[in-house]
């Protein structure tokens, strides 16, 4: 299989960012109006995306910020058209790749929905 066709079948689809977006809205509304909620993201976002079945591969850096009237974040997803590293391809081959986040939105929808 080419590189370009393994890179492809791995990418996150517009249908799943958009699931992911929006489980993650309904966890953003969550934290914002349970304030102990939002402080276990804040302590320990692993241990807290953990207790939700969402486990992120090892190297994961998690920032939490926090929007102000004079600060507003704007995060973009990862470019599609990047080139995947010699190690990166390993992982995807080797099925270690970071194949968690395709679960984000049904977990974090089964979560809400609790």
């Amino acid at each position: 299989m080419a590189d370009t066709e393994l890179m492809n079948e791995n990418l996150l689809d517009t249908k799943n960012l958009h699931d992911m977006g929006k489980a993650l809205g309904v966890l953003i509304r969550e934290c914002r109006d349970d304030p102990d909620l939002r402080q276990q993201l804040d302590a320990d976002p692993r241990a807290f995306f953990s207790a939700r079945a969402v486990d992120f591969p090892e190297g994961i850096e998690f920032r939490i910020e926090t929007d102000t009237p004079e600060v507003f974040h704007l995060v973009l997803p990862p470019d599609p058209n990047a080139v995947l590293s010699d190690q990166d391809l390993a992982q995807i081959a080797g099925g270690t790749g970071n194949s968690t986040l395709s679960s984000i939105p049904s977990t974090l929808s089964t979560h809400s929905s609790a």
